[in-house]
């Protein structure tokens, strides 16, 4: 009798090893199978797996060019700059900065950029424009010699139809922010009066040009063109 109580003993320990291994076994499994299983990589969410790095703006090309200042013009949507470059060709940039008429014909270091600007109107379209970001004065002799007001003088009296009928010529008004030419009166002087002749506007930019003002009109025209209306 004691034997059959053993060996059942036995049998019963056996049993209650079995299910401890099988226990341990389905633990393993389960750790095995977690240990398996992917969580979401961190890693990816930091570097942005699946979701495209947002696109940097471009930066406008910046160019450098050494120019001569010729005239500020502030009548217009955007204020611009008149400069000449070395070739003496005009460039014309947008600007947010007045340069004052005590600059002109000075040499500057300058820094634009294409910019997009949109036009005054109903629709806004939009145009590019070279704009001015950075400026610096320069020594150094400009690229156009100055036109004096000794010169234009000396080439209005050369004017034939001057030369004829007047006796004096005198600068009325000068160049100013707002406009780029000399305005010049003619006539001749007695001895209480001054009798008006003819006046003219000198331009000093893009070209050096001398033409007939008629200030009943506000206008100005041409020599050639005053010349063909009064044959």
């Amino acid at each position: 009798m004691s034997q059959i109580k053993k060996k059942a003993s036995c049998v019963f320990a056996n049993l209650i090893t079995v299910k401890k291994t099988g226990l341990v076994f389905i633990v393993v499994l389960l750790l095995s199978g977690c240990n398996n299983h992917r969580p979401v990589d961190q890693t990816d969410k930091k570097n942005g797996a699946g979701n495209p790095e947002p696109k940097l703006l471009s930066q406008p090309e910046v160019t450098t060019d050494t120019l001569q200042f010729i005239h500020f013009e502030g009548n217009f949507d955007y204020w611009s700059c008149v400069f000449l470059d070395s070739k003496k060709d005009t460039v014309t940039l947008v600007t947010d900065t007045i340069l004052p008429s005590k600059l002109k014909n000075r040499l500057f270091e300058v820094k634009s950029f294409m910019d997009t600007l949109l036009q005054a109107g109903d629709n806004d379209s939009k145009f590019s424009a070279r704009r001015m970001s950075e400026f610096r004065l320069l020594k150094g002799k400009p690229f156009v010699a100055p036109i004096t007001e000794k010169q234009i003088l000396r080439d209005i009296w050369d004017i034939p139809e001057v030369m004829s009928g007047a006796d004096q010529a005198a600068i009325a008004e000068r160049p100013t922010d707002e406009k780029n030419y000399y305005l010049v009166e003619t006539g001749t002087h007695g001895e209480d009066n001054f009798s008006r002749f003819y006046m003219f506007r000198v331009y000093i930019y893009p070209n050096y040009e001398i033409r007939v003002y008629d200030p009943d009109k506000d206008a100005d025209m041409s020599l050639e063109q005053w010349r063909k209306q009064n044959q």
